[in-house]
């Protein structure tokens, strides 16, 4: 090509390869061998299996194009048979988010797009700019598991997760737990921001879903009071606000380095922070709490650490303490960390996804596999990790020696003495939120259920299981179970006892509260008054979205959309243009589909039936086994001897602990009569 004085331009055209022989570097995929990939495509075949099985197909005598197909090939291929329906409706990918939300507004009050604002928009109303983007999902099947499995004082976790898309919109997840102990997601909630008015009008649409206020909640969050704040500006103040404790000692974890020291004093530091979390007794934790703060403080080693504890964590012990939480049985909010790591890990197959719309159907794709879970625990039960550990504490309980447990009131209360003398009362509750035997976390040969009996152990005051104390009193003395049943269904709750938005939030945002007007109260109140049957709404939900095997009905839904597509290719051009482009696009598609092939049947197996089993090979790692590294100066959680020694350490009554570090140092057989001072325990 070259460009003439005049400004004409000459180009010269090469009917044949000019520069290169016509090798298979330059050649692209013929017509049947991209109908032949799309088939497998459309048959939902991975690609690693498509690329598997298309570079073995190929001619072995010869470098053949089969054998250069890589994965961008199959991309291309992809969409121009138009085979990522249902996930990218546009090139662009806020014009495809968009289209996903167009096609699902239209099922009306069944639809999964709760609450849409795009950026380019505001959204005065609710304090979002023209910068914010959100977009809150909630089926009806969550909505009808709410209805099921909420009452007073159940757990709600909120927390958010980052790296689902391109644009830093992080996912923040609201979520209960269900009858087994395992996590039930109520809603979900993409922004650009996670901050007190995001999450404000997140809450709010959930609650004007819902048709009333989530109240009574016991609400565990992180260390950051976002979510806190929010809740109870839109909830009201929850039953109680307890922090994670994975979440509390990771940040203590992370804050050692502010402690002049070797690792030593570090690791000693940290675990009697966690023997003084796990102070069962009120007073006793106050006691140890206050002698902490001021040893901390009169060390110059610890004094930086000390100032911190005491500004983050010592003027609110009620959020992380177990003598705080015991009885609550919640303990962290795992459940909730692990469906985003599942999220993240099995339905983005731990890829960085870019685009929203797959991050989007990514999320759909969780939701159905758990509802499908769901469905299963209903009606055919489930076994989880928390009927193992019931079993296993049984297997504990009837070993303890049966002298340790006396009878304080017959039937009622019960006494177990522990191995280092404390004492555990095991009680009868009065009631239960279910019938005798719909409980699903249940002892068949104790035949008690985790709400019959109630201990002040830290295992059953934490965790949603039936401790061991539990399991030796009932196989001693075998009591007769009085519980009377108390339903605690949250629908059958009259709406008017939700807790006022105006009157419970006016200190904290004034402004905010007085923009919500009667009418949109009066909707909050009326919008969920009957309560929903959950499997006929997951089932609902399954039907809707799976693909319909009507041919009359399909052939009409297409006459239909091909009717209004001719009259907008009537007024413009370029939709003409776009439409007849996708139209070859359609018909390679039909083209792939006719032409996809066809599975092999499995084939039987021909070995008879008692035929021994051959041994198998196995493997075996012949690595040696690192070192044991010294518990002492291992940042790790103590345990009961280290417990009491730290402990006693705050009150000053332990041996000495020198700096020479001798062969006695350590004792934690030590006298009690001998004194010593904090700062010298490290």
């Amino acid at each position: 090509m070259g460009l003439c004085a005049a400004g004409d331009v000459n180009v010269t055209y090469y009917s044949e390869h000019f520069g290169h022989s016509c090798d298979v570097a330059h050649q692209q995929l013929t017509r049947d061998e991209r109908t032949q990939v799309a088939g497998l495509l459309a048959m939902g075949v991975p690609y690693d299996d498509v690329l598997h099985r298309m570079q073995l197909s190929g001619d072995n005598s010869s470098v053949s194009r089969l054998h250069f197909l890589t994965k961008h090939d199959l991309n291309n291929i992809t969409r121009d048979f138009n085979l990522s329906k249902g996930i990218t409706h546009c090139t662009n990918d806020a014009d495809s988010v968009a289209a996903w939300v167009a096609l699902n507004q239209r099922n009306g009050e069944q639809s999964l797009v709760r609450y849409i604002k795009f950026q380019g928009e505001s959204d005065e109303e609710h304090g979002l700019s023209a910068d914010d983007f959100m977009l809150v999902i909630m089926s009806e099947a969550q909505i009808a598991g709410l209805q099921q499995l909420y009452h007073p004082k159940k757990e709600v976790a909120m927390d958010s997760t980052h790296g689902t898309n391109a644009y830093d919109y992080q996912l923040t997840t609201l979520m209960t737990t269900d009858e087994h102990g395992e996590g039930f997601p109520i809603a979900f909630c993409f922004s650009n921001r996670v901050d007190e008015v995001a999450m404000r009008t997140f809450l709010t649409i959930c609650k004007r879903t819902i048709g009333r206020s989530i109240d009574d909640a016991v609400l565990m969050t992180d260390d950051a009071e976002v979510y806190a704040n929010a809740w109870v500006q839109v909830m009201g103040p929850p039953a109680h606000r307890l922090l994670c404790t994975w979440h509390i000692d990771r940040a203590w974890r992370k804050n050692l380095h502010k402690i002049e020291g070797d690792s030593f004093l570090k690791a000693t530091v940290y675990k009697t922070l966690r023997a003084m979390m796990e102070i069962r007794d009120v007073d006793i934790f106050r006691e140890r709490l206050k002698e902490f703060v001021e040893a901390a403080a009169s060390d110059s080693k610890t004094e930086k650490f000390g100032i911190y504890f005491h500004n983050e964590y010592a003027s609110r012990p009620q959020l992380w303490a177990f003598c705080h939480r015991l009885g609550l049985r919640v303990h962290h909010n795992m459940h909730l960390e692990a469906l985003h790591r599942v999220l993240k890990h099995v339905h983005m197959k731990g890829q960085k996804v870019r685009r929203m719309d797959k991050c989007i159907y990514a999320l759909l794709r969780f939701m159905r596999s758990k509802m499908h879970d769901r469905l299963l625990k209903v009606h055919k039960g489930k076994w989880t990790r928390h009927l193992s550990g019931i079993r296993n504490r049984h297997k504990r309980g009837v070993l303890c020696d049966r002298s340790l447990v006396s009878v304080v009131r017959s039937d009622q209360v019960y006494a177990v003495r522990g191995r280092k003398g404390e004492m555990y009362i095991v009680e009868q509750n009065d009631s239960m939120p279910h019938s005798s035997t719909t409980c699903p976390l249940r002892c068949e040969p104790c035949n008690i259920c985790v709400h019959t009996f109630v201990c002040n152990c830290v295992d059953a005051g934490l965790r949603y299981t039936i401790c061991k104390h539990v399991h030796l009193v009932v196989s001693t003395f075998k009591p007769v179970v009085s519980c009377t049943v108390e339903e605690l269904a949250w629908e059958s709750q009259p709406s008017d006892t939700a807790p006022s938005m105006e009157t419970e939030s006016q200190n904290e945002d004034d402004d905010f509260m007085s923009s919500m007007s009667v009418a949109s109260e009066e909707l909050v109140r009326t919008n969920r008054a009957g309560s929903l049957n959950e499997s006929e709404v997951i089932l609902q939900d399954f039907s809707s979205q799976q693909m319909q095997n009507d041919v009359l009905r399909d052939i009409a839904a297409a006459e239909r959309d091909w009717t209004s597509i001719r009259a907008e290719m009537d007024d413009n051009a370029e939709i003409a243009a776009a439409v007849r482009e996708q139209m070859g696009r359609l018909k390679a598609l039909v083209t792939a589909l006719k032409n996809k092939p066809q599975l092999r049947p499995m084939s039987l197996p021909q070995e008879p039936t008692n035929k021994k089993v051959t041994k198998q090979r196995y493997f075996m790692s012949t690595k040696r086994k690192p070192k044991k590294r010294n518990a002492e100066s291992t940042i790790c959680k103590p345990d009961c001897k280290e417990k009491q020694f730290l402990l006693a350490t705050l009150a000053g009554n332990v041996e000495v602990v020198s700096s020479a570090r001798t062969t006695t140092d350590h004792n934690y057989e030590a006298d009690t009569r001998d004194v010593i001072a904090f700062e010298h325990s490290y």
